[in-house]
């Protein structure tokens, strides 16, 4: 049967694949198939096509060629774009389910220990493979194979579970620049994205990850840039970058902002703190669009939700906790409760109390500075007082940049004002009376020799109460119970700093015996304390030679001998 006849009628072409795969030639069914969706001319969409692309699609996925089922994919996108974009969704949709239930399985073969089966070829056939599949197995992945503890394992993930998840990484790579800018797939655009970002958290994808918001961000810039935002009606034939874009809607908005949350919780979890801002800074863009588009006239774009915004505010939550950042996590806990108690009518006394004594346990857990120790203070340190200010100035430039990206009322965030608006608007009333004193103990106690017997017990009820919170251990951590650790070190640095406004020089047993039952080792006690004291919020240094604690700074000394260990 001539070529032609192929063109002419691609049934015939579907056949002839199929008779090819009864007799083992893959590989020739897959060329053919490729030949009839490669050619540039004008081609009329039919039901056959369809069959066809699902067909070479699946053969890609047998034979591990992502780059041809890359090009394939383009290429039925040029011919159903414009006249069947439903039959292009569900091709998309195809290949995304059988790419990750083919990693599915993968991961099942590797874990038992199977062996990967040979692949199929017709005689005279050799095995090929793209070039980037060398680059994907060796280098690091052969090196780490040699280090790990268990190399048979080590080997089997490389010659199994790593050809499905490659091919899966190209898939979600072609699909979401095929529809990056199709305002009709617009949602299997973000289900797609979504998908990948699920696939990097679960296979620890970390290269993967950064790339693939390397990727969102570049096609959010563009239809940032080119998409009209700033226009009532928009032309997507002005240019190419966003040919298929009809505009932004509040749908649109809407669908980009979950998707950078999903975004946000991957970086979490991944612990890639560095994304996660980066991706705090994409979410502050998409608002301003949201805030461009409302002052256009007839432009009907209503603000994002607040229940939108309250899951904002909940994963920044996780993002500050687990990057240490308790200024940050603490106003996202202040702006999720407000938002909670404003907009949630259903919202439960027990879930109000909660919520509010996450709030100032999390306040509470905010390091002290030097500001807030020297209150009405004007010492000069000389180069360190010039240090501490250049190094003060760059820290509030940083936060006050933070602060503008996350929608903070106020652009110089701290302990102390955080506190005051709590107080204002009267939210440590709604928390239970043994957070309310706990909370007076660090905050206004000034008896270094009774603070510990008083706040042990609370500290002890905090844990008691969070453990029975909680169902099983791996809610544990999302409870109040978490703070208990971070309010012991405040504990501690608030009873040094009460006890160096009473003495001069106080012995270590003294210490070790003030805050004996604690559960907290001296070794960790001591690194606090440097840790504070690097931070100039304290000025004290600990003499293991004479067993003491000496408070104030050592003005006796010379430059050579204070920076001696």
């Amino acid at each position: 049967m001539s070529y032609n006849s192929f063109l002419n009628k691609p049934e015939n072409a579907l056949r002839r694949a199929e008779e090819l795969l009864t007799i083992s030639q893959p590989s020739a069914a897959l060329a053919l198939l490729h030949e009839i969706l490669s050619p540039r001319r004008h081609k009329t969409w039919s039901p056959t096509y369809e069959k066809i692309i699902i067909l070479y699609l699946d053969l890609c996925l047998q034979l591990g060629r992502s780059r041809e089922a890359k090009d394939g994919l383009h290429q039925y996108r040029n011919l159903s774009q414009s006249q069947a974009p439903g039959s292009l969704e569900a091709v998309i949709r195809h290949l995304i389910e059988a790419s990750e239930k083919k990693c599915r399985e993968a991961k099942e073969a590797a874990d038992k220990g199977e062996s990967p089966k040979p692949e199929e070829k017709g005689e005279g056939e050799e095995a090929t493979a793209d070039d980037d599949d060398a680059d994907f197995y060796e280098g690091s992945h052969l090196l780490l194979s040699t280090m790990s503890t268990d190399p048979e394992k080590a080997q089997r993930d490389t010659a199994v579970l790593l050809p499905a998840l490659k091919f899966l990484w190209e898939v979600y790579r072609a699909v979401l620049d095929i529809l990056k800018s199709n305002s009709k797939l617009e949602r299997l655009y973000h289900g797609a994205a979504v998908a990948a970002l699920r696939f990097c958290g679960e296979y620890k994808r970390r290269v993967e990850f950064r790339r693939l918001c390397d990727m969102m961000r570049m096609h959010l810039g563009n239809l940032s840039k080119f998409g009209g935002v700033g226009t009532v009606t928009f032309d997507a034939g002005r240019n190419n970058k966003v040919r298929g874009w009809e505009g932004w809607t509040a749908d649109s908005i809407e669908l980009h902002l979950q998707t950078r949350f999903a975004q946000l919780e991957t970086a979490s979890t991944l612990r890639l703190y560095t994304e996660g801002f980066r991706t705090v800074e994409d979410i502050y863009n998409i608002l301003q669009i949201s805030r461009t588009r409302r002052k256009l006239p007839g432009v009907n774009i209503p603000p994002p939700k607040a229940k939108i915004m309250a899951a904002y505010y909940e994963k920044l939550t996780n993002l500050f906790w687990v990057s240490e950042n308790y200024l940050f996590h603490a106003f996202a806990w202040y702006k999720y409760y407000s938002l909670c108690k404003e907009y949630n009518r259903g919202m439960s006394d027990e879930m109000k109390t909660t919520q509010a004594s996450a709030v100032l346990l999390a306040t509470l857990c905010i390091p002290t500075t030097t500001s807030d120790n020297n209150k009405g203070t004007s010492k000069s340190l000389g180069r360190d007082a010039i240090q501490s200010t250049v190094e003060d100035d760059i820290a509030k430039e940083k936060m006050a940049r933070m602060a503008t990206l996350l929608g903070f009322h106020t652009r110089e965030p701290s302990r102390d004002a955080l506190l005051a608006e709590m107080r204002s608007r009267n939210i440590i009333e709604d928390v239970p009376d043994y957070l309310r004193d706990l909370y007076v103990i660090l905050e206004d106690s000034t008896d270094p020799l009774d603070m510990v017997e008083k706040a042990r017990p609370l500290l002890d009820t905090l844990r008691a109460e969070s453990a029975a919170s909680s169902s099983d251990e791996d809610a544990e951590d999302n409870t109040l119970g978490r703070y208990v650790e971070p309010l012991t070190n405040m504990l501690i640095l608030k009873l040094i700093f009460n006890l160096s406004a009473a003495y001069h020089t106080i012995s270590l047993d003294h210490v070790k015996k003030l805050t004996s039952g604690l559960g907290v080792s001296f070794e960790q006690m001591e690194k606090s304390i440097i840790l504070s004291a690097q931070s100039r919020a304290l000025s004290v240094r600990i003499d293991h030679r004479a067993g003491c604690i000496r408070f104030g700074s050592a003005a006796l000394e010379g430059d050579e001998m204070r920076g001696q260990l």
